[in-house]
């Protein structure tokens, strides 16, 4: 029998205490605190956080994809985690208005604590191009460099490794290409095609 939970508390459960005490203005180290050092910092937390959610989406629908049979059961999951990535990305995209009430001469106020810190840098985001099909001579150098010499070492081996496994890309299009309904008794999905185009 499983033991009932114990009572927990909303900012117990959320982790409120570890999440809110991480925004530290690297400004505030030169005593020269930048007002909207604290909005920079907050928005790109608030983008990986989403990352790391759509990488949790990702990853079940890959596994969904990886069966030799995926069950039919599991397309209305997929769907809808597909989508729920989709409305991820709209709130990505509108997050950057939010970032666009700094003005230019707000950013400098701090920009030069950042050297050399870019968003680049995300090892989440570098993890989603992956997942989702973008190939390594398809990316763009970065200081003329291989993307991921940015990073830690082990997080270049998870990077390299990833790249080397299936994509969602490579999952869909091997399940298409094995896909039961274009030959069913009579029925040729593809002379059907034909006929009606």
């Amino acid at each position: 029998m499983k033991e009932s939970p114990s009572p927990i508390t909303y900012a117990g459960y959320l982790q409120l205490n570890k999440i809110l005490s991480s925004q530290k203005r690297k400004s505030e180290e030169f005593e020269a605190p930048a007002h909207d050092e604290m909005l920079f910092i907050v928005v790109h937390q608030t983008y990986e956080l989403w990352f790391k959610q759509i990488l949790h989406e990702l990853d079940s629908v890959m596994e969904m994809f990886k069966a030799d049979y995926v069950n039919e059961k599991n397309m209305g999951i997929a769907v809808s985690r597909l989508h729920r990535i989709v409305e991820i990305q709209k709130i990505l995209i509108d997050q950057i208005r939010v970032l666009e009430t700094m003005t230019p001469l707000d950013f400098l106020d701090f920009r030069n604590y950042l050297t050399p810190a870019s968003g680049f840098q995300s090892f989440q985001f570098r993890c989603m191009e992956i997942k989702l099909g973008l190939k390594t001579p398809e990316r763009v150098k970065y200081s003329q460099q291989a993307y991921h010499n940015l990073f830690a070492e082990n997080e270049q081996e998870q990077l390299l490794k990833m790249e080397a496994e299936s994509t969602l890309f490579d999952l869909v299009e091997n399940w298409l290409e094995r896909t039961p309904f274009l030959e069913l008794n009579e029925f040729r999905f593809l002379q059907a095609y034909q006929e009606a185009v």
